[in-house]
């Protein structure tokens, strides 16, 4: 039987893999952040106003919300450089089921 951990160590070896899929991490966490602003935004915004609003549109504006969040992640807002630097700096940050640092 194949032990995943064994698996995922073989094929992530350290370094520069590792700095790579701690970018990836912290740009998915930007994306999160501005998803979740984006939308309470939006929410704040939509009990001002009285607009009626079709069916679908909740689920429209959640993906357009994802979308735009995804956009702005990837531009950059500055949050993913501070978590990259935490991950990276932070002893005890693991990958995933590896028990490696």
């Amino acid at each position: 039987m194949i032990n995943p951990a064994e698996a995922v160590r073989a094929s992530h070896p350290a370094g520069a893999d590792r700095n790579a899929e701690y970018k990836k991490v912290a740009k998915e966490m930007e994306s999160l952040f501005a998803y979740q602003l984006i939308k309470v935004m939006r929410e704040t915004a939509e009990s001002m106003s009285s607009e009626k609003k079709g069916p679908g549109y909740d689920t429209y504006m959640s993906l357009f919300d994802m979308e735009v969040s995804r956009l702005l992640a990837e531009r950059g807002l500055g949050l993913s450089d501070a978590i990259l630097r935490w991950m990276q700096t932070t002893p005890g940050i693991t990958r995933a089921g590896t028990g490696e640092d």
